[in-house]
C-alpha cells in the first residue's frame, strides 16, 4: 500500500465498539474502537472471557503483520505497550456522557503500541492484515490513509459489535492496534460490591474489571501461519 492506491476516507467515521469515553481510547492511541451505543441492556459477560476473546482477534491481527518483533505485555512507554482498558457504559450511549454511568456495566479494550517502525515496513503489513481479516470473515471498514493526519490503517468489523485493526502513525514511526467489544455487565459486580460494603462500609463505584497483563503478541509461528483468535 502506498499513498496513491488508497484515497483518504473523506469524511469516514472512526467507530467501533461498546459505549465508552473516547477519551480513554484516544489515550492508547485508538480512538476509532468508540462509537455511540443506545442500547442499555448488557448481557453478563465475565472480564476474563471478554479479555481473552480480545487479546485472541489482536493476537491473530498482529500475526498478519508478518513482524518479526514481539510485543511483551505491559506498559514500557507510550511507544511500547500491550494492556488492557475499560470505559463506563451510560444508560443512552456517549450522548448521555453526563447521566451516571451504568453500575457494574463495562467496554473493554485490548490495546498495544510498538515504536521504531518505518514506512517501508508498516504499508505492506498493513496490507497483509486487511487481506487475512478479510479471508476470515471481518469487514474491513477503512484501508488506507487518513484525510488528515499521516496515519494509515485498516480497521475491521465483526458481528456482535466486535472491532479490531492497526494503524501506523508515520509522525512517530509507531505501530498500533487494539479490538474492542461491546458493552457488558461483571457478573461479580455484584458479589464484590456486597462484600467491600461489608468490610470497609462503602464500595464506591464500580472502577470496571481487574485484569492481569496481556499474553505477548509474537510473530506468526510459522511462514504464512497465523495465531488463532480465542471465540
Amino acid at each position: 500500500m502506498n499513498e496513491s492506491e488508497v484515497p483518504a476516507g473523506k469524511g469516514r467515521s472512526r467507530r467501533g465498539v461498546g459505549c465508552c469515553s473516547v477519551l480513554t481510547l484516544a489515550a492508547t492511541g485508538i480512538g476509532w474502537l468508540a462509537y455511540a451505543s443506545v442500547d442499555s441492556t448488557y448481557p453478563d459477560v465475565d472480564p476474563e472471557k471478554r479479555a481473552r476473546q480480545l487479546s485472541g482477534y489482536s493476537r491473530d491481527a498482529y500475526a498478519a503483520l508478518g513482524m518479526d518483533r514481539t510485543v511483551e505485555r505491559g506498559y514500557a512507554d507510550v511507544h511500547n505497550y500491550n494492556r488492557y482498558d475499560s470505559n463506563s457504559c451510560y444508560p443512552d450511549g456517549l450522548f448521555s456522557i453526563a447521566d451516571p454511568p451504568v453500575e457494574g456495566a463495562y467496554q473493554l479494550i485490548h490495546a498495544w503500541s510498538m515504536g521504531k517502525v518505518d514506512r517501508a515496513e508498516a504499508l505492506p503489513a498493513l496490507r497483509r492484515a486487511r487481506d487475512h481479516l478479510k479471508a476470515e470473515g471481518w469487514r474491513i471498514t477503512h484501508f488506507g490513509k487518513d484525510e488528515q493526519l499521516e496515519e494509515w490503517s485498516v480497521e475491521a468489523e465483526r458481528d456482535g459489535g466486535f472491532s479490531t485493526g492497526v494503524t501506523w502513525e508515520a509522525e512517530y514511526h509507531r505501530l498500533n492496534g487494539g479490538s474492542g467489544g461491546p458493552c457488558a455487565m461483571d457478573p461479580g459486580w455484584p458479589e464484590e460490591k456486597r462484600k467491600e460494603e461489608m468490610e470497609q462500609g462503602y464500595s464506591g463505584s464500580y472502577d470496571g474489571p481487574t485484569l492481569n497483563f496481556p499474553p505477548a503478541l509474537t510473530p506468526a509461528r510459522t511462514p504464512g501461519g497465523r495465531q488463532a483468535a480465542i471465540s
